[in-house]
């Protein structure tokens, strides 16, 4: 269990470095995405018998859709880094389609994996909220969270990113605040995604 934790994790928070590209040198960019590749298939591997017993309610089914949507954008993204890498020259095409490709799964795995996380952490967020007690100040917290996530997706541009747009940067923090900033976002989309379930389950 502790390990199971740990690998998470360490998923995270190397996944959300790799959003911190702008701050990195290629070559570090690229050893974090072999590492996100090593742990992505532990992570498999320790959650191998929960895969295997997703049940087939309404909840159930858009986990599973989202589980499968996120293994195709991952290895696509993963596909799409390795036609351009600077580690490993002999794969790379030099094509900058290929490079905003990259960016555009990877914005949408990012995506994946918040819902991923809304679907899947009901347990710590009942947790959380039995801690709270207070509705009031649960509710307060809620809106708190999703409003900064919404702050820093427009203040990241996420969009733009998403849709492979050009000409615009946002190289105008560091990279620990560029990284909250994207953990922001995630924490918005999977609390929106619990939300959501909580509502229509």
């Amino acid at each position: 269990m502790i390990k199971r934790i740990i690998i998470n994790i360490l998923l995270l928070i190397l996944t959300l470095l790799e959003f911190s590209k702008v701050y990195l040198t290629p070559e570090i960019h690229e050893i974090i995405g072999i590492t996100l590749i090593i742990l992505i298939i532990i992570h498999l591997i320790q959650n191998k018998r929960y895969l295997q017993s997703i049940n087939k309610t309404r909840t159930g089914n858009i986990l599973f859709i989202t589980n499968i949507l996120l293994l195709i954008t991952f290895t696509l993204t993963v596909l799409t880094g390795l036609l351009s890498s600077q580690l490993i020259p002999i794969l790379n095409i030099h094509q900058i389609t290929t490079n905003y490709l990259h960016k555009i799964l990877a914005y949408i795995t990012l995506i994946l994996i918040s819902i991923h996380l809304g679907l899947n952490l009901n347990k710590t967020f009942k947790k959380i909220e039995d801690k709270i007690r207070n509705k009031k100040l649960e509710q307060t917290i809620k809106v708190i969270i999703i409003l900064i996530g919404i702050i820093s997706f427009i203040q990241l541009d996420y969009l733009n990113h998403l849709t492979g747009n050009i000409g615009f940067s946002t190289n105008n923090t560091n990279i620990i605040i560029n990284t909250l900033q994207y953990l922001s976002v995630v924490l918005a989309i999977t609390l929106i995604t619990h939300q959501l379930n909580k509502i229509s389950s």
